[in-house]
């Protein structure tokens, strides 16, 4: 399990996840490409909540495309 976000990149089951949730890989590569670049974020330890940054990627591709989560 990766916790630095600069050595981490999503998981195809989590890439899965967020497009069965609509999402197309235009919108995976910008959140990646934001999250990386656009944010303070270093550490997965350093966000509440989360555990991983999949789990972590998962919900904030949703939110931010405003789209209620599939089960």
């Amino acid at each position: 399990m990766c916790k630095l976000l600069s050595q981490w990149s999503p998981s195809q089951s989590a890439i899965d996840l967020i497009k069965l949730n609509g999402l197309d890989d235009e919108h995976i590569a910008k959140s990646v490409d934001y999250l990386k670049n656009q944010t303070e974020l270093e550490d997965i330890d350093d966000v509440e909540g989360y555990d991983n940054w999949d789990t972590f990627f998962i919900m904030f591709c949703i939110k931010a495309a405003g789209k209620p989560v599939k089960h």
